[in-house]
């Protein structure tokens, strides 16, 4: 008699593995402490930048961004330099869901970030981080909202707070009851419906390190002159580790003998310190150009004196406006704002060679005609140009602080590959000190090339982790040089399925069993068509105007609009 395969995927959204294995270790977190010992565990590389966008879209295609055509948060919208938030329905690429689905295996998802609108599987959806907060249509099947407010709670995607030095005992208090919704809400789809595949995700992890790096960084710059002792800055953080551990365990102990679990996150965590406004060091090196008719002018003296959306932003968190549900009062406005403020409004196009949008890394685009609407390079001298743009942001040292903003520029085609590569930036921009955030959301939101940090004290790192155990897993072994496109591979083999040719991402063999191995070969399948039927995107659905303004509220929440 066959035993039954089932894989089960815990996303811990931003978590590092040097953390969980230095808690793991001390013994805090005996669940990840079993995890790690009796399976295999290691990092797991993110996307080029490691932001939840491409990562989590990547993750589920198994494909990098030059093909699923998710790049960041934002896209440019055609025919203008407005950018407004991605969704599912611009990402090309059959989901892992929905291939398993077309091979008749029943599959649960939820909260998964970067997911709406929501697939229509054969099992059940639930919408994560991006999903307007208003909306009803966030789940499958349609009615499935319903019954968990009736029969769970009232499940909600967003927590209730956002933390301040003044309110962290709310902050704390949401957090706790958003990880214990969501737990509940995923033991009881786990026992509701028959499943082969399911996976949940602690986005909330996240957010609590975006927000708290400094508590566990006792040489972070926000903690000068802080005199409180660090293991007692850093225990809400660790209890709330600990409660997360111990629902993991409950989750895993639902999953059953014999499932294949599998433990990951999108991307790591680290300290930041300062971001860099990429547009203001465009405008500096002469690579940007603003109009000169009076009301830019006048807008670029305000800028200059510190009237900026950054500063009415930190205005309204002092003003206790930042909380989850109170301050889009403020920040609905910006579409409003960005006409009495600097911002691409302002930019002379036809003297422009090059802007940024996009954040972590310095995603820079040249103003190339033909492809930008008001776009001045000439397709002739786009290498040429973009040599030259390379090697003057190498060369910029900051008089302040006395040394290079950028180490590295990467060309596109050094990481991106595919049908959709030429939406991709022309050059990406690492930083020179790794706490260093390059910001291009927001066009001018500060008046400076670089300013401190606020709201949020961590930042993105390349690394993730990733850990594997029972089932088909192999006992102390380790990921050699683990992929988040390799994850989708890896579970569509250990499910018996084979792995389309188009996919990226590899399966992780040195995680299997050499037995399961031996018995069951990778098998790969040509897919021949590759615009139509499950490998072609959904139907384009752009947010409303109400919906759009919210999502980008839910990126500021994490610090990363400004």
């Amino acid at each position: 008699m066959s035993v039954r395969r089932r894989v089960l995927v815990i996303g811990l959204d931003g978590a590092p593995f040097p953390l969980l294995r230095q808690w793991a270790e001390a013994g805090h977190l005996p669940t990840l402490r079993r995890l790690f010992a009796e399976g295999s565990a290691g990092v797991l590389g993110s996307t080029m930048p490691p932001t939840s966008g491409p990562a989590w879209s990547s993750f589920a295609t198994g494909k990098n961004p030059g093909k699923t055509g998710i790049y960041d948060f934002l896209y440019r919208r055609a025919g203008g330099y407005v950018f407004p938030p991605v969704n599912t329905t611009m990402r090309s690429g059959a989901s892992l869901w929905r291939l398993l689905s077309d091979a008749g295996l029943k599959v649960g998802v939820v909260n998964l970030p970067i997911s709406y609108p929501v697939e229509e599987v054969d099992g059940v959806f639930i919408s994560g981080w991006m999903t307007p907060y208003f909306a009803t249509d966030y789940t499958w099947p349609a009615g499935l909202g319903e019954e968990l407010r009736t029969r769970v709670g009232d499940y909600r995607i967003y927590p209730a707070e956002t933390f301040s030095e003044r309110g962290a005992e709310g902050f704390f208090r949401a957090a706790d009851e958003l990880l214990d919704l969501l737990t509940r809400t995923t033991l009881y789809l786990m026992e509701r419906n028959d499943w082969d595949f399911f996976m949940t995700v602690y986005f909330d992890v996240d957010r609590i390190l975006h927000q708290l790096w400094h508590y566990l960084d006792d040489d972070h710059p926000w903690r000068r002159g802080d005199r409180r002792d660090g293991a007692t800055l850093a225990a809400p953080v660790l209890r709330y580790f600990q409660r997360l551990d111990a629902d993991i365990a409950r989750v895993i102990a639902k999953a059953g003998e014999g499932t294949s679990v599998l433990l990951m996150s999108d991307h790591g965590m680290g300290r930041a310190s300062r971001f860099v406004v990429l547009n203001n060091l465009l405008l500096e090196l002469g690579l940007m150009k603003l109009d000169s008719d009076l009301p830019t002018r006048l807008k670029a003296f305000a800028l200059r004196r510190g009237l900026t959306l950054r500063n009415v932003h930190r205005l309204a968190d002092r003003l206790g406006l930042a909380k989850h549900a109170e301050y889009k009062n403020v920040y609905s406005f910006d579409g409003v704002l960005k006409r009495f403020f600097l911002s691409f409004l302002n930019v002379d196009w036809e003297r422009t060679r090059a802007y940024s949008y996009g954040r972590h890394y310095g995603s820079l685009f040249l103003n190339v005609k033909g492809r930008e609407p008001r776009g001045m390079i000439e397709p002739a001298a786009y290498e040429r140009t973009r040599d030259e743009i390379a090697e003057a942001v190498l060369a910029y040292r900051d008089p302040e602080l006395g040394r290079p903003l950028v180490s590295r520029v990467i060309r596109r085609e050094e990481v991106y590959r595919g049908a959709r590569f030429e939406e991709a930036p022309d050059l990406i921009l690492l930083p020179w000190d790794d706490a260093d955030i390059f910001y291009g959301l927001s066009d001018f939101g500060s008046s400076r090339i670089w300013d401190e940090t606020y709201r949020y004290s961590g930042m993105h790192r390349d690394n993730g982790v990733l850990a594997a155990c029972g089932g088909a897993i192999a006992r102390g072994t380790a990921p050699a040089r683990a992929s988040i496109v390799d994850v989708a591979p890896t579970v569509l083999h250990l499910l018996g399925q084979p792995v389309p040719d188009d996919m990226d991402g590899r399966v992780l063999e040195e995680l299997l069993d050499a037995d399961f191995l031996a018995a069951n070969p990778v098998q790969r399948r040509a897919v021949t068509d590759h615009g139509s039927g499950a490998d072609q995107a959904m139907p384009q659905r752009d947010y409303s105007a109400e919906e759009e303004a919210e999502v980008l509220e839910r990126l500021r929440d994490l610090g990363y609009l400004n």
